[in-house]
């Protein structure tokens, strides 16, 4: 009796909360409750919303991104009560992190299109706006403090932590996928039906306005990626993974790409145990639905039919909530084994695009192979004889894959100096690119030392900058080929050329500097260390690199300066550049 009552209010708050109110109105709505939310219980509150819990995460989130200061903090107020109220009933918000965090690509691809609607909306930099109050609101939550709010536990502070960071790497990732798609001009029409068709193809084409060089593009849609769990999230999982795919390609990154599609072949193999718990998200029916919300006719669009407006920006809204992976709604063992053959065929062709990386995909099928294999030999003891017979097929996939590899002798040509990788460091005076904005973040932290890899298409400009000038090593032509895009991209911010300095050679920190101008450092550095896998295969996988650099002394002796950088996951990775963790410095001296 209690949970039917609760349902019947919390369902009447919700059809007030997602209807056109005024900002008083809204308040009030909100106050209330936040008060029946008080006096039911998180418990009670969950158990009664059921599966529309994620109406009411598309309605909070909205709000969240109400340009009204007031509405927004007591929506951020609500959300946080519920969270906490949750974490200290049930003693775990996992569930309700993941359902919000699934529907908040349809929230804001949603909030796009009501801004398109009103004509607010005419660049790429005008959409990123528009979603500001909603990073705004996140960053409130994340800074909600412990020993200031009574109804927040201290152990749930690394979840609220995870979740608004997460929020965050997701809003890029819709403004990313819709680079992807933008040819040019903003034009929503074509963006959903790129975005509609986007995994059917092989991957998207690049937009004029993708290469954004520091931009953190990567890192959010990894960071989006690692969130989601291939038990019960496999579609957004892959749906990121895939994205970050695109994205590579668009870069001529194919190592990067083929690594990508390697974390969504294991992601499948990880999600056959577990098909049951495969979780969908279902249409909010006050959105879309003119018999209950008859406000949505006053949604218009100066272009088109009056009687769509709503529905193309629901329909725009609906192609960022699940793009088509090529998994049906309740997926079968069938559809996961088929999608697998797909990934694997499309990772073979990714690491063929690259000389050189033959042995690499050697060694990443037989690693895939021994996972499959040690989830035949669980299986087997657990007696899921369901399961053998996908995974028997997915062994044959990977078997047929490496054989082919075999064949061809490619596997032989593999050097493991053939990839490169530079260290960079950005120093001086900050452009405004690298101060607060509303766009996504740099990849590049100020002053602090990045890993990148170096792909194949700069080091063939390197091989162009060394005919030219030939006194120069092969190192600096490396350097200068990597730095051109940065060097270019300052130079058209700042309008200076004489204020951008390019350094290729030296101890970073011995190096003069002055007021007033931006320094790009940039070196060469070796890769330490030989992963080793089964069948004696061996392929350059590693977290640390040095740098050497010798100098003059005043002793006889040579002085050598050797510094060490370690990442925080092994090159070559799913992202083509990591923030170094852990400096260390060793000189010596050599007679």
């Amino acid at each position: 009796a209690l949970e039917s009552a609760a349902a019947a209010v919390f369902d009447l708050l919700l059809h007030m909360l997602s209807s056109p109110q005024s900002s008083v109105t809204l308040l009030r709505t909100l106050g209330g409750s936040a008060h029946s939310l008080d006096r039911f219980g998180a418990r009670v509150f969950l158990a009664a919303t059921g599966h529309r819990f994620q109406h009411w995460g598309r309605i909070i989130l909205s709000l969240m991104n109400s340009t009204e200061l007031s509405v927004r903090s007591m929506a951020v107020d609500f959300f946080v009560s519920l969270i906490g109220g949750a974490f200290n009933d049930i003693g775990s918000i996992d569930a309700e992190m993941t359902c919000i965090l699934t529907v908040m690509p349809e929230v804001v691809a949603r909030e796009i299109a009501l801004y398109n609607v009103s004509g607010l909306l005419h660049t790429m930099d005008d959409v990123e706006s528009c979603l500001w109050p909603l990073r705004r609101a996140l960053a409130d939550v994340e800074d909600t403090n412990p020993l200031d709010d009574d109804r927040i536990d201290p152990q749930i502070m690394p979840s609220i932590r995870t979740l608004c960071r997460t929020g965050q790497a997701i809003i890029d990732g819709v403004f990313i996928e819709m680079r992807l798609c933008c040819s040019g001009s903003l034009d929503l029409e074509k963006i959903m039906i790129a975005q509609q068709q986007a995994f059917e193809a092989k991957s998207r084409c690049i937009g004029t306005g993708v290469n954004k060089i520091f931009d953190a593009d990567e890192e959010s849609l990894f960071e989006a990626t690692n969130y989601f769990s291939s038990e019960g999230s496999l579609s957004q999982k892959l749906r990121w993974l895939l994205t970050l795919r695109d994205l590579h390609v668009t870069k001529n990154q194919w190592l990067e790409a083929a690594e990508a599609l390697v974390h969504c072949a294991r992601a499948v193999i990880e999600s056959f145990d577990f098909i049951v718990n495969h979780w969908r998200p279902s249409q909010f029916d006050l959105w879309n639905d003119y018999r209950r919300s008859p406000w949505l006719s006053s949604i218009r669009i100066s272009q088109g039919p009056r009687d769509h407006d709503n529905m193309a920006v629901m329909d725009f809204a609906k192609s960022f909530l699940e793009p088509g992976i090529g998994l049906p709604s309740r997926p079968s063992m069938d559809d996961l084994c088929s999608l697998f053959d797909n990934l694997v065929d499309d990772t073979l062709s990714a690491y063929t695009k690259e000389d050189g990386l033959e042995e690499l995909a050697y060694a990443q099928f037989e690693e895939l192979l021994s996972v499959v294999s040690d989830e035949i030999k669980s299986n087997t003891q657990k007696n899921r004889h369901d399961l053998l017979s996908p995974l028997r097929r997915v062994r044959a996939t990977i078997c047929t894959k490496i054989s082919s590899l075999t064949n061809h002798g490619s596997c032989k040509s593999f050097s493991g100096v053939s990839q490169r990788y530079v260290r960079v460091i950005l120093s001086g005076a900050k452009p405004d690119r690298f101060k607060e904005s509303t766009t996504i973040p740099t990849f590049l932290e100020w002053s602090v030392a990045s890993i990148c890899r170096v792909t194949q298409a700069t080091l063939s400009k390197a091989e162009k900058i060394m005919k030219e000038n030939p006194l120069l090593s092969d190192e600096e032509c490396i350097c200068l080929a990597y730095a051109e895009p940065f060097v270019k991209s300052f130079r058209k911010t700042n309008g200076d050329h004489d204020s951008i300095v390019l350094r290729t050679r030296g101890i970073y920190n011995d190096l003069h500097t002055e007021s007033g101008k931006t320094y790009i450092d940039v070196r060469v550095v070796q890769m330490r260390g030989v992963a080793k896998y089964s069948g004696g295969t061996r392929c350059f996988k590693s977290r640390r690199f040095y740098l050497r650099c010798d100098g003059p002394s005043q002793s006889s002796s040579k002085k050598v300066d050797i510094t060490e950088f370690t990442v925080a996951n092994r090159f070559p990775h799913v992202t083509s550049r990591q923030r170094n963790l852990i400096t260390s410095e060793i000189k010596q001296f050599l007679s």
